[in-house]
């Protein structure tokens, strides 16, 4: 939806009414992931895509349809369906497309919500039902605040369904009090916070950012943090780290590197990481070096119960030596904690 909003404001005016495609649900090899959404303004203007060009001009013929009046409904398309080879999908997987009749009004206070919700970047998960008799209704979640219309027992059953995916950002169909809803986390692109200006933190920089990170590289010491160094960073901040945490607003989504290996930078960090929401905090150093951070952290006051969050020795074991092998290894264990996976071969799986 993020994506989309722009286009939406500049139809607005012309065309308060559009048609959306949106992918619910996919199986095997699919161009696009659930969420990716198609706007189809009545004049046959396009906006976004829900596949790879091989279903476009079938949704857009379907969207085009609600505008007319048809129920919104959940189309399915793959290689084995009877339109065959002609709109199904070369990749050989398969997908459901919600296509429905949407009303953006600048004005209207759902909208507003999800339009402030993505500019501020807050917890938000906007909440589509896709088939039932309230087929096409939309809720937004924000802080778990239910902004739409629905009673306590629904928004404690949406909270419920929506809280795991807040911390991967991915939207799913989940089935809510009996009925199948579309829940898509409308947070922005999910932050990496490097601590330290190292070697190893400039190539986790370049890594973290292809896989979709803004990545935000801390270090007080002027000569390190440079941009001749990290080029690519999305923001450097010459602060001592616990300082810049004090500003910084870190989710479940977002992961914090300690890579300074001092405890004057990391001690402190640490203990700010540990009472904030952030859903990855890794530190680097050997085991030995780890069990006595544990105890400094103890002293200083850390809950012995969250210690487990810091994970440490950080990164999965590749075996890699290099600074760009273990950013690798950083990047993989980050990403594997956010979908909540093992890090573990698929064959294994």
């Amino acid at each position: 939806m993020l994506e989309l909003i722009p286009t939406l404001d500049d139809w607005a005016s012309q065309y308060p009414e559009v048609a959306v495609a949106t992918v619910v649900r996919t199986w095997g090899s699919t161009p696009r992931p659930p969420g990716a959404r198609l706007a189809i303004a009545p004049d046959g203007r396009m906006a976004g895509s829900v596949s790879g060009g091989c279903l476009e001009a079938e949704v857009v013929e379907q969207g085009l349809r609600t505008l007319s009046g048809e129920a919104p409904r959940v189309l399915h398309y793959g290689i084995a369906d009877e339109l065959g080879w002609t709109v199904g999908l070369a990749c050989g997987g398969e997908v459901d497309i919600f296509v429905e009749r949407l009303r953006w009004d600048p004005e209207d206070p759902l909208v507003a919500e999800v339009k402030e919700a993505a500019r501020s970047g807050a917890d938000a998960v906007l909440c589509t039902w896709i088939a039932g008799p309230e087929v096409g209704r939309r809720v937004l979640l924000v802080g778990g605040r239910l902004v739409g219309v629905g009673g306590p027992a629904e928004q404690a059953a949406l909270a419920a369904a929506a809280s795991p995916h807040l911390r991967s950002g991915r939207a799913r169909v989940e089935v809510v009090l009996g009925t199948e809803v579309l829940l898509e986390p409308l947070g922005t692109a999910p932050e990496m916070v490097i601590m330290g200006a190292v070697d190893t933190g400039s190539s986790l920089c370049r890594l973290a950012q292809e896989v979709g990170y803004r990545v935000l590289v801390v270090d007080p010491r002027e000569r390190f943090l440079t941009r001749e160094r990290f080029p690519s960073a999305d923001e450097l901040i010459q602060e001592w780290p616990q300082a810049a945490l004090a500003h910084l607003r870190l989710g479940p989504r977002d992961a914090a590197v300690c890579l300074t290996h001092d405890p004057k930078f990391d001690d402190p960090t640490l203990l700010a990481l540990l009472r904030s929401g952030v859903g990855y905090i890794g530190a680097i150093g050997s085991r030995q070096t780890q069990e006595a951070r544990r105890q400094r952290l103890i002293e200083l006051g850390a809950d012995p119960q969250s210690l487990p969050r810091v994970h440490g020795p950080v990164g999965l074991d590749l075996g890699g030596a290099t600074p760009a092998e273990q950013a690798l290894a950083i990047l993989a264990e980050a990403v594997a904690v956010r979908y909540g996976r093992s890090g573990l071969p698929l064959q294994a799986g």
